[in-house]
């Protein structure tokens, strides 16, 4: 097997190996949507010295592709690039070692120019995939799951005060002091998720420019839990009309352990499947133990984002290697 670059010619044949990718996953998370063949920008791939392809016998048995670099990753001083899932591929035969070999390679490229954060999506259920990166020092950051739009089952007694509707422009004041909770939520251990009050201002301001949809749970004139809605996530899967998907929820800590919260997700699956959607996704952070607790009673998670942070030295020790391969050759 060789790990080449990822050129114009592989572009059929990666296209059909992430389609067949899906597909596997498809079998163990039921409330997947079918998909025909989807736009994958493989094409912006090809050249672009951050994308490797593994051949063997003149057939592409994997590829690997970056979106990116961006500058402070995760917050971070260091730069970093993400892959999401129609970006790789490999064949179920020899997988893990596959993910091993593309990103012993893929690594040395990253690290050259000076890119200390890498990241990428992989299917929960591909458990080689996982394992050859577990293995070569990736933990887990993030989850997407999806449901179809069944009612969930509330155990225990619902708040009786509790109203749950949609709100609009005019409400969106009312509830800053839950979007500032779950900011300073994330802030503390094990998340880390860093942000200054400015930071948080200007991600408020964000959300209520528009593009989402904002569920509230009232009691009286009090808004103590909030979910919002998009038209698309994270990923390929996540853009069908049939789908909608949260992209930000918190409840009150003194209101938690009453069923607010799902009374509001309820509340919400009833209001989608009236307009017709038959889906609903969420991404949400594995280091947060209040979402993974809540969402993976309810949701079938379909990704797991892996991220590994090299040391920053690395790079420049690469660079300066290259570098000075360069004069010789000049000279």
């Amino acid at each position: 097997m060789q790990i080449v670059d990822f050129t114009e010619e592989y572009i059929a044949d990666a296209q059909a190996l992430a389609m067949e990718n899906y597909q596997e996953e498809r079998r163990h998370v039921k409330s997947l949507p079918e998909m025909g063949i989807f736009y994958s920008p493989l094409c912006e791939l090809a050249g672009n010295g951050l994308s490797v392809a593994a051949v063997e016998n003149d057939r592409l048995v994997g590829f690997w592709g970056c979106e990116g670099p961006w500058e402070n990753e995760f917050g971070s001083t260091a730069s970093g690039i993400f892959t999401p899932i129609h970006l790789h591929g490999a064949v179920r035969e020899k997988r893990e070692h596959i993910y091993r070999r593309m990103y012993q390679s893929l690594a040395e490229r990253l690290a050259r120019q000076g890119i200390a954060y890498h990241t990428i999506a992989l299917y929960a259920h591909d458990i080689s995939a996982v394992q050859g990166l577990f293995t070569y020092g990736f933990g887990m950051r993030c989850v997407d799951a999806v449901r179809t739009l069944d009612q969930i089952t509330v155990t225990g007694e619902a708040d009786r005060d509790i109203i749950c509707r949609e709100i609009g422009r005019a409400d969106y004041p009312k509830i800053r002091t839950l979007r500032a909770g779950l900011g300073a939520h994330l802030g503390k251990s094990p998340c880390f998720i860093m942000m200054s009050d400015a930071a948080i201002d200007s991600w408020q301001q964000r959300k209520e420019s528009g593009g989402v949809r904002v569920f509230a749970a009232w009691r009286g004139e009090e808004p103590v839990a909030y979910l919002e809605i998009t038209d698309d996530g994270e990923n390929f899967a996540t853009k069908v009309p049939e789908m909608q998907n949260i992209c930000g929820a918190y409840c009150k800590p003194l209101d938690r352990g009453q069923n607010i919260m799902q009374m509001l997700l309820n509340h919400v699956i009833t209001v989608l499947k009236e307009e017709g959607f038959s889906r609903l996704g969420v991404d949400y952070e594995s280091i947060n133990p209040s979402a993974w607790g809540f969402w993976t009673k309810y949701f079938e998670a379909y990704t797991y984002s892996l991220t590994r942070r090299i040391v920053e030295s690395a790079c420049g020790n690469l660079q300066r290697e290259m570098e000075e391969k360069e004069c010789v050759d000049i000279i």
